[in-house]
């Protein structure tokens, strides 16, 4: 196997695919890239068996051919390349042998012994099962509302995983650790919305892939088997197995009722949450909100070590006398970052009911479910 690559290109190529080489590989194979060249055509991935990442890439290919060798290895030699004046790097791999060089002089090189291809895992191929398409930026929007209330429960384990499924024209995202819930949806388009109506748990690292190698404009394909989930866009795939299920029924501990809504300014909320936030229990992170008429006072103590910080701000507030009601200021200041609206809307019921928050205007596909902490008065 012999091509020549730019080295920009292949340095972005391996930091991309580099991250589905597991830290600690039960198989020593599995510390490797798996390279193919087809033509022009250079093909680079890697696998935790898990989770695995491909990129094709375009180069001057000269012999097809394809080699496995070590990811750590050349991942540093060609990050260690930064000479300006280096732009291209070649690779001539003989008898597994893989030289490179690069620049004009005789000596300027590195070998790094490789190893037969076909010894390393296949990439799982995904061709019977749902087929969806979706911007990548839609794709974003779904998760940036929902993955930040993953589990990391080793228990409850289908918690650990985004909820992914697609019906009435609509597909949707959710998760929850028990504490928050977040969940968004996009309209598919009329005329082609395809169901999966039992929806499938996505780990949350296949995701996070998914973002650092696509871009915003990119349309991506979603191809779903009973097993695995695979994510296919411009020159990149990311293939993931599927937590198992079933996920818990969320929507039971949603409730459709309240007696109480407060609505106030999102970025005085944050700002005055901010202030207060500070003088929290380092452990509980306990912030108190008291309604009062039109006015919503914050406030935090620390009885243990002493201290303690108030804010106050005008709130339109709709229900029957005076309230308050605890919350980890630490899972309310983020869930209140996510709300980008000129204002925020809080539904209550009662001072250890669940609590939805969303955001006010049309269009906001989006909200949030928090559970309060026990006032210690209570």
């Amino acid at each position: 196997m012999k091509f020549q690559i730019q080295k920009a290109v292949l340095q972005d190529v391996l930091s991309s695919v580099i991250s589905a080489v597991p830290n600690k590989a039960t198989f020593q194979i599995l510390n490797n890239f798996a390279l193919r060249l087809e033509g022009n055509f250079l093909e680079i991935s890697a696998t935790d068996l898990d989770l695995g990442i491909k990129v094709t890439e375009e180069v001057h290919g000269e012999r097809d051919g394809a080699v496995i060798v070590n990811a750590k290895r050349l991942s540093e030699q060609v990050k260690g390349l930064c000479d300006p004046a280096i732009s291209t790097v070649t690779f001539d791999v003989q008898d597994y042998l893989t030289r490179l060089s690069w620049g004009s002089g005789e000596r300027s090189g590195a070998s790094i012994p490789g190893f037969d291809a076909s010894d390393f895992p296949p990439f799982t191929e995904v061709e019977d099962g749902t087929v969806l398409h979706i911007s990548a930026a839609e794709l974003k929007f779904l998760t940036e509302k929902t993955l930040f209330a993953v589990s990391t429960d080793s228990i409850r384990l289908a918690l650990n995983g985004v909820f992914f499924e697609a019906k009435d024209g609509k597909i949707s995202m959710v998760a929850t650790d028990g504490h928050r819930l977040g969940r968004a949806a996009i309209e598919q388009p009329e005329g082609s919305a395809v169901t999966l109506e039992h929806g499938v748990i996505i780990p949350p690292k296949v995701l996070q892939h998914v973002f650092r190698n696509v871009s915003d404009d990119a349309v991506v394909e979603i191809r779903i088997s009973g097993t695995h989930i695979l994510f296919s866009s411009e020159n990149v795939q990311v293939i993931s197995k599927l937590i198992e299920g079933p996920y818990p029924k969320y929507e039971n501990v949603i409730p459709t009722n309240f007696e109480r809504t407060v609505q106030a300014r999102t970025s005085e909320f944050v700002n005055k949450l901010r202030c207060v936030l500070p003088m929290a229990n380092p452990r509980t992170r306990q912030v108190r909100l008291q309604i009062e008429n039109s006015f919503l006072e914050l406030s935090a103590s620390d009885p243990e070590v002493g201290g303690s910080a108030a804010e106050e701000l005008a709130v339109n507030h709709e229900g029957d006398g005076s309230f308050s009601i605890g919350f980890n200021g630490n899972f309310l200041l983020e869930i209140l970052g996510m709300c980008k609206t000129e204002e925020v809307r809080m539904k209550m019921t009662t001072p250890t009911g669940a609590c939805i928050i969303e955001p006010v205007g049309e269009g906001q596909n989006f909200s949030f479910l928090l559970m309060p902490l026990r006032l210690v008065e209570d």
